[in-house]
């Protein structure tokens, strides 16, 4: 070893040293600040401030420390810190290994307790029942659009998304036998639709089995003699499966986005995304009329989904997210418009807009 690369790695021990004690020196304060919000009564995590720190830190990165390496690293740092004032029960889709499980690890990874649920009605009535302070479940991914599921149940709950998050899925082929001996091939719906092209190519003729996730996929293939599955990277570890095929989305920038649900509405200041769910009276021009009271307050429409009421034949709900805040009076006047055209209003409340998880 050279003596220059010794005198560099001298000055990286020197600047770990500075780390650390800065990292102690922020977790005093952590502690410090906790025990002054449970004074005040007020709630822990605190969405507004941790994005008014992300966004003032992107601005100060400069090469070779990008804002996404910032982001990243903070979100760490959060997690910790809420876990030095207080931990969460977290409920979400399972068994260990699942996407949601990875959303949930991601986001909560020192302060929560993690509790796996068979499906997503489960985790969303583990919230209602207050067993658990929030639930995280799939609505929407980039290649196959909504999940019904998620929707129907937030439609007919008192809930609130608290909080969103996107993450990227790659999906591995996973089995105990070579894939010339597969004859089951078990994923959760959704998945085996984001991969249905590779399937019809490489697996023609195997049968395939829905599960609620692609953890409990992988719990069946490892089972199975003839079995394989459809899951991450990180399910195949924990279920002891052999990778024979990566990355076999037909997609390759394939996303879901979680919702982060609760029982109690976030309080967001500033930037934010904002969730309803509206039933139109059935008249001629109800949804232009519902989509105009938006536009004259200049207000953009990011996603519409229709889907069919539970409680009237032929009767329709749309799930609306806008850009802006409940808090800006553009969106508080054209949803007050939305009255008017309506027979029915759910607010699910506004949040922060997610970033992709790395």
């Amino acid at each position: 070893m050279s003596d220059k690369i010794e005198k560099i790695r001298k000055k990286i021990d020197s600047v770990d040293d500075t780390i650390v004690r800065l990292l102690k020196e922020r977790a005093m304060l952590s502690l410090e600040i906790g025990r002054q919000k449970n004074k005040e009564g007020m709630e822990i995590e605190d969405l507004t401030r941790e994005s008014y720190i992300l966004e003032r830190l992107r601005h100060r990165a400069s090469p070779p420390l990008t804002p996404q390496m910032l982001e990243e690293i903070y979100s760490l740092i959060f997690s910790i810190s809420r876990s030095l004032q207080s931990k969460k029960r977290i409920a979400y889709l399972g068994p260990e290994g699942s996407y949601s499980h990875l959303a949930a690890f991601k986001t909560f990874r020192f302060d929560s307790i993690l509790v796996p649920r068979p499906s997503i009605d489960s985790v969303i009535k583990e919230v209602i029942s207050e067993r658990v302070d929030f639930g995280i479940v799939p609505v929407e991914n980039s290649t196959e659009g909504m999940i019904n599921q998620t929707l129907d149940m937030m439609a007919s709950s008192r809930l609130y998304v608290y909080r969103e998050i996107m993450l990227p899925i790659v999906h591995h082929l996973m089995a105990k036998v070579d894939i010339s001996d597969i004859t089951r091939l078990f994923s959760h719906p959704q998945a085996i639709a984001q991969c249905r092209d590779w399937i019809n190519k490489n697996l023609p003729g195997v049968k395939i089995v829905d599960m609620a996730s692609t953890s409990e996929a992988a719990m069946a293939a490892a089972k199975h003699p003839s079995g394989a599955a459809i899951a991450s990277e990180y399910t195949a570890k924990i279920y002891g499966l052999r990778i024979l095929a990566s990355k076999i989305n037909d997609n390759p920038d394939n996303i879901t986005r979680f919702w982060i649900i609760s029982r109690h509405m976030a309080k967001v200041q500033g930037k934010a995304k904002t969730s309803i769910i509206i039933t139109l009276e059935n008249v001629p021009g109800a949804l232009y009329k519902a989509i105009g009271s938006f536009a004259s307050e200049g207000i953009n429409l990011t996603k519409i989904e229709s889907r069919p009421s539970k409680k009237n034949p032929w009767e329709y709900l749309f799930f609306i997210d806008i850009e802006g805040n409940l808090d800006e009076e553009g969106v508080t006047k054209a949803i007050e418009d939305l009255k008017s055209c309506t027979k029915d209003i759910k607010i699910l409340g506004s949040y922060p807009e997610g970033g992709i998880l790395s």
